[in-house]
C-alpha cells in the first residue's frame, strides 16, 4: 500500500504543479496591469518574483501530492467508507487554507471560508453520486448471486431426485 501511496503522491504532485501554477499563469493573464503569475503578498514576502513562483510550485505540488496520496484511506479496510471519506476530506480542506492563506490565493478570511465550502459541498456531492452508483452495482450483483443460488439449490434438487430414482 505504501508503493501505492507514493505513486498516487508522486502523480498528484504533478497535478498540482500543473493546476496550481496553470491557474495562477492564467488568472495573471488576465489580471489588470502587469503579468503577475504569483500574489504580491507572495512575492514581498519572497523577495522576488522567481523565489515566490518557485515556493508557490512547490506548495501547489505538496498539495496535489497530499489530495491525491491520502486516497489510499479508502484501502484501509478497517475504516468504514464514510470515515474514510471524513478523513480524506477533512485533510483536503484542512491543508487549503493554510496553503492558500500563505500562498495568497484568497484575500480575506472569508473568502478562504467559502472555498472551503465549497470543497467539502464539492466532496459531497461526488461522494453522494459514487455512493449511489456503488449502491446499484451491489444491488445487481447481489440479485445475481441471489440467481446463482436458487439455480444452484435446483440443481442439486433435481440431483437428488435423479439419485432416488436410480437407487
Amino acid at each position: 500500500m505504501l508503493k501505492k501511496t507514493l505513486k498516487r503522491a508522486l502523480i498528484g504532485f504533478l497535478l498540482g504543479i500543473i493546476l496550481g501554477d496553470g491557474i495562477a499563469i492564467m488568472t495573471g493573464l488576465f489580471s489588470e496591469g502587469n503579468f503577475r503569475p504569483v500574489a504580491v503578498t507572495l512575492e514581498q514576502m519572497c523577495g522576488n518574483m522567481a523565489a515566490a513562483f518557485l515556493i508557490q510550485t512547490i506548495l501547489s505540488g505538496v498539495y496535489g501530492a497530499v489530495c491525491f496520496g491520502s486516497v489510499s484511506f479508502y484501502e484501509i479496510e478497517s475504516l468504514p467508507l464514510a470515515l474514510a471519506s471524513i478523513c480524506h476530506c477533512l485533510l483536503i480542506v484542512i491543508l487549503y487554507i493554510p496553503t492558500s492563506l500563505f500562498l495568497g490565493w484568497c484575500e480575506t478570511i472569508w473568502d478562504h471560508l467559502i472555498m472551503a465550502g465549497i470543497q467539502i459541498a464539492a466532496y459531497f456531492m461526488i461522494w453522494l453520486i459514487l455512493y449511489c452508483s456503488y449502491r446499484k452495482e451491489v444491488r445487481k450483483l447481489n440479485e445475481l448471486q441471489q440467481k446463482i443460488q436458487k439455480q444452484s439449490q435446483s440443481s442439486e434438487k433435481e440431483e437428488k431426485y435423479h439419485e432416488k430414482e436410480n437407487h
